[in-house]
Formats: C-alpha cells, sequence, structure tokens
C-alpha cells in the first residue's frame, strides 16, 4: 500500500479558529513538559500547530523544534512565540531529514491519529528513528479503539460553542462514521456564525481519526525499531487500564544505529 496524500487538514486551515476552540480545553497540561524536564537535551514536538505546546515548553528554558506540515499554523506559531528561541519546520512528519538528532521527540495524540495506512506510520517511525539520539526517547499517543468510540452517529448534535474577538458567536455541531475495517472514525465538524454584517457563515470540514488497540499498536512500535519502557492511559500518568481514553507509550529505540 502506498501512503496518503497530504489529507486530512480540512480542519486546520483556519489558526485562529483552531486556538479559540482549543481554549475550551483549557490550559495545555504538563504531561510532554514534565517528561521533557526529565529527560533533558533538545526536543522536537510533530505536529506542533499553533504551539499549543511547543511554547509552554520553551518558555520553560527546554530547547524546542516544532515540526507541522500546515503552513498556516506554524506562521501563528511563529507570531506567538515573539522572540522565544524556537525553530519551526514545515514538512511532513512521514518525510523529514533535519541533520540532526533529539533527546526527546513527541507527538499529543492528534497527528498519530490523523494517518490513516500502516506505510504512513512505518515512514514517520523511520523519520522518528533518524532523528533520535542514542539512547533518546520516543512518546507516541493514540485513541483507544474502545467499543465507545466505535460507533456511527450520523444525527448532527451540538458540541460546543465560542466567541470571537470580533464577538461572532460560533455553533460548532457534528456527527461521526466509524468503518471497522480501517479502525477510522470520521468526525465531521459544521461551524455556523453570522458576521457583523449579518451574513450567515458554514464551514464544514472532515476529519479522519485513526484508532489502535494497544497489542495492535506494540506490534507496530516493535517491528520497527522500538522498545516501550512507560505506558500510560491518560495525560495524568495514570496507568494503562481497559477503562483508559487514550495509549501513550513512551519508548526507546530498541538498537542503536
Amino acid at each position: 500500500r502506498l501512503m496518503t496524500g497530504h489529507t486530512n487538514l480540512e480542519d486546520y486551515q483556519d489558526p485562529a479558529f483552531y486556538d479559540l476552540e482549543m481554549e475550551q480545553l483549557g490550559t495545555p497540561d504538563v504531561f510532554y513538559l514534565t517528561l521533557a524536564q526529565r529527560i533533558g537535551g533538545n526536543v522536537l514536538e510533530l505536529g506542533c500547530g499553533t504551539g499549543r505546546y511547543t511554547i509552554p515548553m520553551a518558555e520553560a528554558g527546554i530547547n524546542m523544534t516544532g515540526l507541522d506540515i500546515v503552513p498556516q499554523m506554524l506562521a501563528e506559531a511563529k507570531r506567538k512565540a515573539g522572540s522565544l528561541a524556537i525553530d519551526w519546520v514545515e514538512a511532513d512528519a512521514r518525510n523529514f531529514h533535519l541533520g540532526r538528532q533529539f533527546r526527546l521527540i513527541f507527538e499529543s495524540g492528534a497527528m498519530f491519529c490523523h494517518l490513516q495506512m500502516r506505510a504512513d506510520y512505518e515512514a514517520l517511525l523511520a523519520c522518528v528513528r533518524e532523528h533520535l539520539e542514542d539512547g533518546g526517547w520516543f512518546v507516541v499517543c493514540s485513541r483507544f479503539a474502545r467499543p465507545e468510540v466505535m460507533v456511527t452517529d450520523e444525527t448532527e448534535a451540538a458540541w460546543f460553542s465560542y466567541t470571537t474577538p470580533n464577538g461572532e458567536t460560533v455553533q460548532v455541531s457534528g456527527f461521526q462514521q466509524y468503518d471497522a475495517i480501517s479502525q477510522i472514525t470520521t468526525e465531521t465538524a459544521i461551524r455556523r456564525w453570522t458576521d457583523a454584517s449579518g451574513q450567515a457563515h458554514e464551514r464544514i470540514a472532515p476529519l479522519k481519526l485513526r484508532h489502535f488497540f494497544p497489542q495492535e499498536l506494540e506490534a507496530l512500535l516493535h517491528y520497527n525499531g522500538f522498545k516501550i519502557v512507560e505506558a500510560y492511559g491518560d495525560i495524568d500518568f495514570s496507568p494503562l487500564t481497559a477503562d483508559s481514553p487514550n495509549i501513550i507509550y513512551v519508548c526507546q529505540a530498541r538498537f542503536t544505529t
């Protein structure tokens, strides 16, 4: 199978909307910051977006590089970072070659789940191996393929709403479809708002998210040269259990280059 193309990015064309919606989640957690401080050294974030994690980690004194494929997101990240010494890289996480290595490489879950085919994951993991220092660490997060998330419900439901700096109220709703063969959920978000002139707007953006089972993700990592050192069920460092919402593996290379 060939890798998928540069698709599945429709939801990331407007960084302002993205950041306003991320604010609904509250302050970024300190899971990756805590790991970075424990591990030390240079850090690379894959799928850094507008810098939700990259910027606070740099503010904490960590030497950060943020990589993302969407130029609009990186432009906003650079604007928000101001004079912070962060190296921003526009690249595909499945095909990048920076000529340097890192003590820690991580992604916060969304980027990994955006990929769809085995070839995508193998290309990503090969790039991670290339950029890891000997003894370096890779942290990967996936949604846990649990029965309650593996459902199709095409009834549009209200998700949340927020107000833009211009005073426009954006209503976000959507529906989801699950494909059991590909283990991909397609979440279709519908955003509706009325601008200052009274003009109504509607934006529809589908997002495909791949789900993994723990043994499946363990095998993928193993056969691509990684060993799992720590396992967690969420960003609060809780253990991985049958009830965990996520699968987080802290890995190292099984052999050095």
